[in-house]
């Protein structure tokens, strides 16, 4: 249904446009719908929401026709320094286009390090934990290791966009195909599943160089000396799928091997808990979000939700108080339906939870009043059983109706964008094909008397 549609759809509910306050002038009728409504609702400003009663006894309406309007735009970098999760890699989408995970990390002294009189290693190995991953696991990726040139500090706030300057000579490469749930061999020991890169030995020796000198005395002195490195993989080719691995930098370490005159193993090592950053790439070249991206006009079509700090969808209900032209109305419930386009899902799966933020006047967002409800009532929740996303948001509707917060519109984004990859493509209002992936408010509401 077109906008022009749905407005007269609107329309056509009620007349005679009245005050959004109004319903105060009945506010002697709040203690008999406090008898319907006492078992699920207990604030005054949010009488009726989410309880049916009988149409017949409340003058109940229905509506599922209001309009809405969806633009897909790009999300703002987020902070992304000392997250839980940080991801690396490189992945390709036929819809999404190319996309990026590097991290940036200081290497931390695990207490001062006695090498004694060994200055050899026998090798050195940068361990990182998984956690998850996603995409492609078969796909085998060139991941690369560089040393970083530039300080960073670990009081500092940095976002997704950050760079840091580094030496071009990598310190160590290797084609890792993720295995996120396999343990791992080291020695004689069996270790839970992590990525191992080995590094240049000669860093190691350099390090052990050091052995009783200031670069060894403190943590300070060290990341004065040795500012931190840097990973990244190298990007996929288009038709590639590619994959990134989730990792867990507080448990993650840089390993120096090396053996006494006994023979014995010994070791010593660097951890990755302190100072580190992820870092996102996203080209949309030639794809279909980069066509949304490029037409600011564009409204009422298949929006785009990304993490990573990718892009995020725009909804807006444009003419919502139309609801109030015959007098006003409570909202007993109101549920934002979201369906993704089934066929996308298949080999991208779709975030397991999507979060809906109100907009300010000046872009920023805010957490509806439907959030800070019980748990569960907000939604946002991934069904793959019905393929949907629903929220309730009656509370926040209520108070854009009664004129307590203004009319700016909604972003629709993945919840834990810093720390995933997933992305979705959402339905409009109108049939795509022979299937409707519906976008879709589905409103009950009662008349108050004028």
């Amino acid at each position: 249904m077109s906008s022009e549609k749905n407005l007269q759809a609107d329309k056509t509910i009620t007349k005679n446009i009245s005050s959004p306050f109004r319903w105060r002038k009945y506010f002697f009728l709040i203690p008999l719908f406090s008898l319907l409504l006492l078992h699920s609702c207990k604030e005054p400003d949010a009488i009726g929401l989410d309880v049916l009663p009988d149409a017949d006894g409340l003058h109940l309406q229905f509506s599922d026709s209001a309009t809405i309007l969806s633009k897909t735009v790009r999300e703002d970098s987020l902070r992304t320094d000392e997250i839980s999760t940080h991801l690396l890699g490189s992945i390709w989408d036929p819809v999404f286009g190319k996309h990026e995970a590097s991290v940036y990390a200081q290497l931390a002294l695990e207490g001062i390090p006695n090498f004694g009189i060994y200055t050899q290693a026998d090798s050195l190995v940068l361990s990182l934990l998984y956690t998850g991953y996603y995409g492609d696991t078969s796909y085998s990726q060139a991941i690369s290791v560089y040393r970083i040139t530039e300080n960073m500090y670990y009081d500092s706030a940095y976002y997704s966009n950050k760079t840091f300057s580094y030496d071009p000579n990598p310190l160590g490469t290797a084609g890792i195909a993720p295995k996120p749930f396999t343990p791992v061999v080291v020695g004689s020991d069996t270790v839970s599943a992590r990525v191992r890169i080995k590094l240049n030995v000669t860093l190691a020796d350099s390090i052990m160089a050091l052995n009783g000198q200031s670069q060894l005395s403190s943590n300070a002195a060290w990341i004065d000396y040795f500012k931190g490195i840097y990973i990244k993989s190298d990007p996929v080719s288009s038709g590639t799928q590619g994959n990134m691995s989730y990792l867990n930098f507080v448990g993650s370490k840089m390993i120096i091997y090396f053996h006494d005159t006994a023979n014995a193993v010994k070791s010593y090592s660097f951890s990755l808990a302190s100072t580190r950053i992820s870092h996102f790439d996203h080209d949309y070249a030639g794809t279909d979000v980069q066509q949304q991206l490029n037409d600011s006009n564009a409204i009422d079509t298949l929006s785009y939700v990304q993490a990573m700090a990718g892009v995020k969808t725009k909804i807006s209900f444009p003419f919502l108080k139309h609801f109030l032209d015959s007098g006003s109305i409570v909202l007993n419930k109101a549920e934002l339906e979201l369906t993704p386009d089934a066929s996308s899902i298949t080999n991208y799966a779709p975030p397991s939870q999507l979060f809906l933020l109100a907009i300010r006047e000046d872009g920023t967002s805010y957490f509806p009043a439907d959030y800070f409800e019980l748990s569960g009532y907000y939604g946002g929740s991934y069904n793959a059983t019905t393929n949907k996303y629903k929220f309730n948001m009656g509370r926040q509707l209520q108070r854009l109706l009664d004129g307590r917060d203004e009319n700016f519109g909604f972003y629709i984004v993945p919840s834990g964008s810093s720390i995933q990859a997933n992305r979705v493509i959402l339905g409009r209002q109108e049939k795509i094909g022979d299937q409707t992936y519906k976008l879709k408010l589905n409103l009950y509401y009662t008349k108050l008397p004028r």
